[in-house]
């Protein structure tokens, strides 16, 4: 399967929050991005996976995001 490159609008739309929040998670390093020349851009696969660390189990605290590079 080809990776999904999403763009910063489009990383809007998918988590439904906005572009200042976008900025907000990279300036803190809390979400897996990559740049090219100026640009932001987030691989889908990556984005999934946060999204499911991100996910609050009942009783546990927040793991900080660690990119997995073993795929």
């Amino acid at each position: 399967m080809p990776v999904r490159i999403l763009t910063v609008p489009e990383v809007c739309n998918y988590l439904r929050i906005s572009q200042v929040t976008v900025y907000r998670l990279l300036r803190r390093k809390d979400i897996p991005a990559f740049r090219i020349g100026k640009k932001w851009r987030f691989n889908l696969e990556d984005l999934e996976r946060w999204i499911e660390k991100e996910s609050l189990v009942m009783g546990e605290p927040r793991v900080p995001y660690k990119p997995d590079h073993t795929h």
